[in-house]
């Protein structure tokens, strides 16, 4: 039996590729955005436990040195995190566009992939058809053979 060729299999493979790529940037993208969501979430709780030790050293004599360490992690932490969150908005950017184009390269492989299926269903139909002649026609001739053998109807 025949099989179905798709002259455009190369075509669809590749677009195939194509939007593994687009998936696997936009997993790149959204690895940075946990890296750096992370980054925030560890400064915040780094500042809240600081917070707390400076708190508890507030009480009876107070170490000035240590409330000038945390006033200077503090200070060098808020601009850190200022620093993530202007970088993470750039990320931000970069995922949306990511999407975007793997919603691109997505519509053009099932795009590719209707128009495989439709000529399948072409070839298939024309296969059946094929077939269904065939064996008419080795009907009509066994009929014809066994008319011209002797037999009647």
């Amino acid at each position: 039996m025949a099989k179905f060729h798709f002259k455009f299999q190369t075509l669809l493979e590749h677009h195939r590729r194509v939007e593994d790529q687009r998936q696997r940037e936009l997993a790149q993208h959204l690895r940075t955005r946990m890296i750096f969501h992370d980054q925030i979430r560890e400064m915040q709780d780094t500042i809240r436990d600081s917070k707390q030790s400076l708190a508890d050293g507030l009480v009876g004599q107070v170490d000035l040195t240590r409330v000038g360490q945390f006033a200077r992690y503090s200070g060098h932490a808020a601009q850190r995190a200022r620093q993530i969150v202007v970088r993470l908005a750039g990320v931000e950017k970069q995922i949306d566009e990511a999407r975007q184009l793997l919603l691109d390269a997505t519509k053009q492989r099932k795009s590719l992939e209707l128009l495989r299926d439709k000529h399948q269903a072409q070839w298939r139909y024309e296969q059946n058809r094929r077939e269904t002649n065939e064996l008419d026609e080795l009907a009509t001739t066994r009929y014809a053979r066994h008319l011209m053998i002797g037999g009647v109807g």
